[in-house]
């Protein structure tokens, strides 16, 4: 029988955003007995001061503060790789994004599920309900849990592996969860175009996943409902740098036009977050929007306004 304590989720930090994403790892703390591990990546040192103290605080739920970037950011599929290759917590290997909010126990389902399926993913993202890719897109992105003809992608916002399949997998394959499509192997270029995935770009793990069951494993996607992934918002909280030192204003996604239900749930969702980190009400919703967008902004609000309140001391 598999427990909460078996998994270890790693979660990663980068740059300055612990200090208003807390409040959702306090909520997983809150309603499951799993443990977890920090992974710090592009991490200034005064947030890493910040992480230690409370992993210090929680010592019995936070395994280690694993720093994996000491010269530079990692991209998320990277860092990822790099716990892989320097840690192993036994039958699992776990992730969680975050700004995943739990409201209440939610481990149950999942350990369930595992007792069928090598892999199980979750974590739909509060700014869109399409998780479809797109019939020309010539890429699988971050959103995209599923195909056109109900092939399951999976989610890289949380996922927990059975870890002897995803060790068969990536060595057989040499590919990790960063591999994002170029410099694959011939043969797995290969497979992939056999199993009728051969799309130029991937995000974090998709390609793992195709591979995973394309070698007979299973893989379920289910979005728990009660789960709330807002998605995105670590720009808005903490900028990257420009080349030349400077504060990039915008993310590059922000300036395609189907990224703009993104774009304004996380500039509204970083607003939120740090008034009430700062002991303000939240922002009033925006006026004027469509009645979709209103609905989304409102469902952070309230969200947040309870986490805050919620885990303020945690």
């Amino acid at each position: 029988m598999i427990r909460d304590q078996d998994l270890v989720f790693n979660v990663i930090w980068t740059g300055s955003v612990f200090r208003y994403l807390r409040y959702f790892v306090c909520s997983l703390l809150a309603h499951s007995e799993a443990r977890f591990r920090f992974v710090v990546n592009g991490v200034p040192p005064d947030a890493c001061e910040l992480i230690e103290e409370f992993a210090d605080a929680h010592r019995d739920r936070v395994v280690e503060v694993l720093d994996v970037s000491p010269s530079g950011m990692l991209p998320h599929g990277k860092a990822l790789d790099a716990v892989y290759r320097v840690r192993d917590d036994g039958g699992f290997f776990c992730f969680v994004d975050a700004d995943i909010k739990a409201r209440q126990p939610f481990l149950a389902e999942f350990r369930e599920l595992l007792n069928e399926h090598a892999v199980v993913t979750s974590g739909r993202t509060v700014w869109t309900d399409d998780h479809v890719r797109p019939a020309d897109r010539p890429g699988v992105s971050g959103r995209h849990f599923f195909d056109q003809d109900g092939f399951v992608f999976g989610s890289s916002h949380l996922a927990i592996y059975h870890r002897g399949p995803l060790d068969e997998t990536m060595a057989r394959w040499g590919v990790g969860l960063g591999s994002p499509g170029p410099n694959l192997l011939d043969e797995t270029r290969e497979r992939l175009d056999t199993l009728g995935r051969g799309y130029v770009m991937f995000d974090t793990a998709k390609i793992v996943n195709i591979l995973l069951q394309g070698d007979g494993h299973s893989l379920c996607h289910f979005d728990h409902p009660e789960l709330v992934h807002i998605g995105g918002v670590s720009h808005y909280l903490a900028p990257r740098q420009g080349p030349r030192g400077e504060d990039e204003e915008e993310p590059n996604w922000a300036q395609l036009e189907e990224m703009a239900p993104r774009f304004e749930v996380t500039r509204f969702t970083a607003s939120v977050l740090r008034d009430l980190s700062e002991g303000r009400r939240a922002p009033q919703v925006p006026a004027g929007l469509e009645s979709d967008m209103e609905e989304r902004l409102r469902i952070v609000s309230e969200e947040l306004t309870d986490l805050v309140e919620s885990y303020r001391s945690c």
